[in-house]
Parts: C-alpha cells; structure tokens; sequence
C-alpha cells in the first residue's frame, strides 16, 4: 500500500464525520490564532516600548539623588537633596570626564498656571538650553530656552503641546502670557507632542535659574542650589560605562564621599531601561503566549478523543484492511495521518485568523496613553505552523498505535 493511498483513507475517514471534524478543526483554528494574536500584542508593546526609548537615544544617562531617610522609613530613590546645580556644572567643566557630550540639569516643581480666564495644574521643569538636544526634543513654533534666558533669571517659558489647547484655547501662544504663582512668563516656543508615557506634553519649561532662584528655591545645608535630575549625554552608547564611572569618581570628590562608603546618588543608562523593559516585555508575551497555549492543550485533547472514538467505531474495518495485507505501519500511519491532517488544516485556517485578528487589535489598545501597533513575525507563524504539526502529531499517536495492535481475529468479530 502506497502512502499516497494512505493520505487518501486517512482523508476519507475526515470527511465522514463532517460535523464531528469540523468541530475539532474549530479547536485547533482557536487555539493557533489566539498564539498568534496574543504574541502579536505582546511584539506590539514591545516595539512600542523600544521606539519610544529610541527617541530619547540610548547613550542617555541620569544622574539622580540618593534615598532620604525620616524615622526609620527610607524612601524611594530621588527622595533626598543630595544633586545639585554646581554638581551640574562640575561635570560640564571637568577636564577628566571626557566620555560625556552634553549636560542638562533640571529642576522641578510644580504650580497653578493662569492664562486669561483659564487655569490649570502643571508640572514645572527648570531647564537648560542643552536640554533641548539631551532630551531629544523638537520646537513646533517659537523657540527653546537660550543661555541668555538662563544667565538673566528670565521669566520665559516653553509650553507642551496640549498646553495651547487646555489655556490658550487652541490659539497661538507665542508671544501670549500665563502666570505661575505671582509671576508673568511670555511663552517663546511650544515644543511638539511626545504622547505615551511621558507628562511633558502638559508641562511647562521654564529657565533653570529662574526655578532656583524666583519659583522655588531649595538649597543644602551647604547653601547650594539642590535639583532633581542631571542628563548626561555620552559621546556614543559605547561609552556609557566609560562615562558613568568617570561621573562617578567626579561626584563621589565632590560630594566628599569616604573610600567603600555608599554613593549619595545614582547613575542609570538608557540603555540598562531598555533592557529592564525588553525582558518585561518579552515576559509579558511569554505569559500572554502560555494562556493562548491552554486552548492548544484543549485542541489537542479534543483530536485525541476524536481518534479514539473513530479507532473504535472503525474496529471492523481495520480488521478487515489487516485480513486483506494491511501491516500494522499501514494501520498507524493512516491514523496518524487523520490526526495531522486535522491539526494541519486548523493551524491554517487558524493563521490566517490569527493575522487578521492581529490587524483588527492594532492600534485598539492603548497603554499609558500610547496606541499598540500589533506584530506578526515570520518566526510566530512558522513557529505555529509547526506547533499545530506537533500537536496532531502527538495526539493522534495513541489511538494509532491502538488501532496498529488491534489483532485482526478480534477486530472482524467486533460488533
């Protein structure tokens, strides 16, 4: 018997059962296009998340405070004053810290801004004209904060770009005046939309020395002027280490911190943030993958029963196919093939749902305000082509070997 011939038994036996087949075909459909959809989701946050840390550039380093202490409660990191604006300025003037391209301290408060009859609630960030590069930031109208707004304390702001819409009603601002606590600023420029997880789209920028000195003063025991956040850029991502270690040994003679003695500060990387999300991201798909991967186990069980069930209404007839020459690798692989070419054909109806319930859920879901643009790779649907392979294969090894040892005496007799 030719296995061309066997593909064809194995066939007609599907096709016999039209309903019963099409319902365990309909378990394999499901359970491949929910591997594919949710792994689309999840390759979706992913690149989302990537792109986004892309646009800020990976050779981004912050340099923030230590944790305060109060009581016996210690808190997060960034709690304490320990940065400040001469730390800023002693890394941009340093002779020895030769892998950092760009400084840009910044200090943040937070206010009651009035335009006209319009108020609101935002975030203040005292800033630098190297801010603008650091940051990755891009001018819709006006202009950034220049060093002169910064050497004159000046009462100049740049606007986020929701921020016309909420106070100016959607006029052109530049050139327009709000008021921050008991001064009025002249908006110079409104910087264009980041969206997603940042706030900066509602918030205002202002000189940095015009937050130290005129909005919110906040020094040291050491009379220095205390900031939140210093943003190095270093001159590649090859260098980051190289940069962080020599930012290190600068702040630790600056801040006089004793030899094995903890650092008052700490440096992150952008790209070390970008490794932390990737494998959040690659777990949150691996969770999303295991879920869809149940309705797999329930397909795969479901072709089971069914190959028992049609091993034991199709006793008599293998009986008779093993009376008549039939060997028993005839008989398992007739039933094997039965069960692969139900799962082969579900996993590919179940492809192509899968891709197109991908493309439905692209840009329908929203995290932190960021729309996610599903991602189908090659690699997921070779990968459920044969995973949809592997289960007929594994399910219907049983019954076929069940059906294989059936002695042909007993089967003809079976009634």
């Amino acid at each position: 018997m030719t296995q061309l011939s066997t593909l064809v038994i194995a066939l007609r036996g599907i096709f016999a059962n039209k309903l019963r087949s099409f319902l365990t075909v309909l378990g394999v459909v499901i359970g491949i296009a929910s591997v594919i959809a949710l792994t689309s989701v999840g390759q979706g946050s992913k690149q989302m998340v990537l792109n986004r840390i892309g646009q800020m550039g990976s050779n981004l380093l912050y340099v923030q405070p230590g944790s305060s202490t109060q009581g016996f409660v210690r808190g997060g990191a960034g709690s304490a004053s320990t940065l400040t604006y001469e730390d800023a300025q002693a890394i941009a003037d340093s002779s020895d810290v030769t892998a950092v391209k760009k400084v840009a301290p910044e200090a943040s408060t937070s206010a009651q801004i009035i335009a006209g009859s319009s108020n609101q609630r935002a975030l203040i960030y005292g800033v630098t004209p190297e801010y603008e590069e650091v940051r990755n930031k891009s001018i819709a109208e006006g202009q950034f904060i220049t060093q002169s707004d910064v050497s004159s304390k000046a009462t100049v702001c740049v606007v986020g770009n929701t921020v016309p819409t909420d106070l100016f009603e959607g006029t052109d601002p530049v050139g327009q005046t709000l008021r921050i606590g008991q001064l009025k600023f002249t908006v110079v420029g409104v910087l264009k939309s980041v969206g997603g997880m940042s706030r900066e789209d509602d918030a205002i920028f202002v000189p940095i020395t015009t937050v130290m000195y005129r909005l919110s003063p906040r020094l040291t025991s050491e009379g220095k002027h205390s900031i939140n956040t210093i943003y190095l850029q270093a001159v590649s991502t090859s260098k980051n280490d190289l940069a962080i270690e020599q930012v290190t040994t600068l702040l630790r003679e600056e801040h006089k911190i004793a030899l094995g003695d903890d650092a008052d500060f700490s440096i992150t990387s952008q790209k070390d943030l970008e490794d932390t999300l990737t494998e959040t991201s690659d777990t949150l798909t691996l969770l999303l993958s295991v879920t869809a991967a149940i309705a797999l186990l329930v397909a795969a069980i479901g072709i089971m029963n069914i190959m028992l069930v049609s091993v034991t209404e199709r006793t008599r007839e293998i009986g008779i196919r093993k009376a008549v020459g039939a060997k028993r690798r005839n008989i398992l692989m007739q039933f094997l093939l039965e069960a692969s070419a139900i799962s082969i054909i579900g996993g590919l109806i179940g492809i192509g749902a899968g891709i197109g319930i991908s493309h439905l859920l692209s840009g329908a879901i929203t995290l932190n305000m960021s729309t996610i643009n599903t991602v189908v790779t090659m690699n997921t649907i070779i990968l459920a082509f044969f995973v949809a392979l592997g289960v007929g294969l594994v399910s219907g090894i049983y019954p076929a070997m069940r059906a294989a040892r059936l002695n042909p005496i007993d089967a003809l007799r079976y009634e």
